[in-house]
């Protein structure tokens, strides 16, 4: 994939994400393309968006591993909680987003709203 994105492209994901930001409670919010790569990335300071991107990646392949592997067919979207928050992989077509957030409770919530967006965001690779 071009990692290079247009401006009109990039305000479009930029969008999306505060939309989705504004439905649910994330500390921080992403589009990465399946290789790793940030396209638009918002979190709180002290993190790294290229290692997220980075993580992101590997954790989205390790998952469609699993899932081929199980024959769940194609990887959807991948949950890690942790004791003190969680992380959402939303598979996009030929981009992730990535959700993670503190406040457990609303986990549910996050993963309907992440993945009421996937097509927009797919799309506008198109």
């Amino acid at each position: 994939m071009n990692y290079s994105i247009q401006p009109e492209q990039r305000n479009k994901i930029v969008k999306i994400l505060k939309d989705i930001s504004r439905q649910c409670d994330l500390d921080a919010i992403a589009v990465v393309t399946v290789e790793g790569k940030e396209l638009a990335f918002f979190a709180q300071k002290g993190t790294d968006p290229a290692i997220m991107a980075a993580l992101s990646s590997a954790l989205n392949s390790a998952g469609q591993q699993a899932a081929n592997q199980i024959k769940y067919g194609v990887l959807d979207q991948l949950i890690i909680k942790g004791t003190e928050g969680f992380m959402i992989l939303q598979n996009a077509g030929k981009v992730i987003i990535f959700g993670a957030s503190r406040e457990i409770f609303s986990l549910a919530l996050s993963m309907n709203i992440i993945n009421r967006y996937k097509d927009e965001v797919n799309n506008t690779f198109d």
